[in-house]
């Protein structure tokens, strides 16, 4: 046992316990990112739990000489709620929300305590997705708790952690075996993994033996990762600051991600930065965005730039929980809004030309929080407000955001920019907000989607052989076809889709594809026989060459 090893932890004590599993989370963020089933460039889940505990062990917390644990673990489980991004990062939110319910009466917390909250946690896990499946970060949630509860009679804590901690390594281990899916890929589940990290970040703060995580990428991938994880790497996750929230990516060759990181953090606060040789991701707060920027740019090309005030973002909240006296900036007070999110400014302009009120920005690695949607909510001033999270992704995040929200928000589960549109399309400003969000669900089948992205690592998944670096083309969610190139892929994909004549197919391009290129693919398909329809838009997406609606 090490100096902070202890029968039963105080509030403070939980509270580094927290910021110590964030810290093994971050250490392994880009290999946990790696365990992605489809060789597409968006695995995010390490990201979107980091950034979900990142906001939780920001939180404004109780006044350290009056603090009970149960105090403190409710105002962390408050900011993981708010900050929660991504499905995995909506599900962990609410495994501190359990965390903490179980430990709400406790002063002081042991075995047994820890023991009783862990199963509560669960348990919240659970209750948050609405078809619980196997082989996911939920079955390695459970297996930590059954593993503790009842607690086999110690009231040491730490005992309590490394048993949860172990159990939930071999419930991870069998993950594969429970999804076949996993299996085919060669991984474990992501979500899984990054609770297998926190738990093992947590024992490492309470233990002279440090845990090494080992987490084997998929084949093709990135390679093998290892970590010694302890609580001294949390060293630098002092309190948030407030000043510009920079997000970027740098694309550049023999980058070196260690380096990169140490220099982002004597520049900056809370700092996330993962990548390899080619592809860096920055996350950082600084009082002035510029010489992250300059220091990125210096590395190689500058992509997915977003910075956000988050000065102006804290005084717009709390004047909007009573504790300001400048209310922030609103749109005139209307009865009905409909906020999609946007994966770029073109569908963004597509959107609002079809009557949303506002969009929010977010998809594919950029998933946005509970608090991001609940602020864009607040800006447009309707009683009523229909959200479309156009990403399977985000749909958790929204759905969390309508239950915190202080006004009514339906949520149209659609998971994909087509589907965003067909429900847009469905919206009628003369019905109220209950008849639009239904006849907006009812238009969520009526299209099929498509999307053609760059392979990062060479697999064969449901029958299709990828190589690195070919396009492939993914329809309603399953890999239909890899090829030479985007447009070739595209075809491909149609040719799957079997179109019905007189089809509609709606191109958004980005990704680096320019408009040129999208031209002659709109082309092709308009010569196929059958009478096909093709619009094309600008997307200004990431990663993604086309996203396909089709009708």
């Amino acid at each position: 046992m090490n100096e902070h090893a202890s029968s039963a932890f105080d509030a403070q004590d939980f509270r580094q316990l927290i910021l110590a599993g964030a810290g093994c989370l971050e250490a392994n963020a880009d290999a946990i990112n790696a365990l992605n089933v489809f060789p597409v460039p968006d695995g995010d889940t390490g990201i979107n739990m980091l950034l979900t505990l990142r906001a939780a062990t920001s939180a404004e917390v109780p006044d350290a000489a009056s603090a009970t644990v149960g105090s403190m673990s409710s105002a962390i489980a408050r900011g993981a709620l708010l900050g929660a991004r991504g499905n995995s990062g909506v599900i962990f939110s609410q495994f501190m929300k359990g965390l903490a319910g179980g430990l709400a009466e406790c002063e002081r917390a042991d075995g047994a305590a820890f023991a009783t909250a862990l199963q509560a946690a669960a348990d919240a896990g659970y209750q948050a997705v609405g078809n619980p499946v196997e082989g996911t970060m939920l079955s390695v949630m459970r297996a930590a708790a059954e593993a503790v509860h009842p607690p086999d009679g110690t009231t040491d804590a730490p005992d309590v952690l490394r048993a949860a901690y172990e159990a939930a390594e071999l419930a991870l281990a069998y993950t594969p075996e429970q999804l076949p899916v996993l299996k085919q890929a060669g991984v474990v589940d992501a979500g899984g993994q990054g609770v297998v990290a926190f738990l093992a970040g947590m024992v490492n703060f309470v233990s002279e033996e440090q845990i090494v995580l080992r987490i084997t990428a998929p084949e093709g991938g990135l390679e093998s990762a290892a970590a010694n994880v302890s609580h001294e790497f949390l060293e630098h996750t002092e309190e948030e600051m407030y000043g510009y929230c920079t997000q970027f990516v740098v694309q550049g060759e023999g980058l070196d991600p260690d380096a990169v990181r140490e220099r982002v953090m004597a520049m900056a606060a809370s700092t996330v930065v993962v990548g390899d040789d080619r592809v860096v991701r920055v996350h950082a707060h600084a009082e002035d965005p510029g010489p992250l920027l300059s220091m990125g740019a210096a590395l190689g090309a500058l992509d997915q730039i977003n910075i956000q005030n988050m000065d102006l973002q804290h005084q717009e909240f709390m004047s909007l929980h009573g504790y300001g006296e400048d209310a922030p900036e609103q749109a005139e007070a209307t009865e009905l809004a409909v906020i999609p999110v946007a994966p770029g400014d073109g569908i963004a302009r597509v959107f609002r030309s079809l009557g949303a009120a506002a969009t929010v920005s977010g998809g594919q690695t950029m998933n946005p929080s509970a608090a991001d949607i609940i602020s864009a909510v607040q800006k447009t001033n309707a009683a009523f407000t229909i959200v479309l999270p156009n990403n399977k992704n985000i749909v958790l995040a929204a759905e969390q955001a309508a239950e915190l929200s202080d006004t009514p928000i339906a949520v149209v589960p659609s998971r994909n920019v087509a589907q965003g549109m067909a429900a847009m399309l469905a919206f009628n400003p003369d019905l109220d907000g209950e008849e639009n969000a239904e006849a907006m669900r009812g238009a969520l089948d009526s299209v099929r989607s498509g999307e053609i992205t760059t392979a990062v690592r060479s697999t064969t998944i449901d029958g299709v052989d990828v190589e690195e670096g070919q396009a492939i083309a993914i329809l309603d969610g399953g890999l239909a076809a890899a090829a030479a190139s985007p447009n070739d892929a595209l075809a491909a994909m149609l040719d799957a889709a079997e179109l019905d004549d007189g089809a509609l197919v709606t191109l958004f391009y980005g990704g680096g594809l320019t408009g040129e290129t999208a031209e002659e693919a709109a082309a092709a398909i308009g010569a196929r026989p059958g009478g096909i329809e093709v619009e094309v838009h600008e997307g200004g997406q990431p990663h993604y060459h086309y996203l396909v609606s089709i009708e």
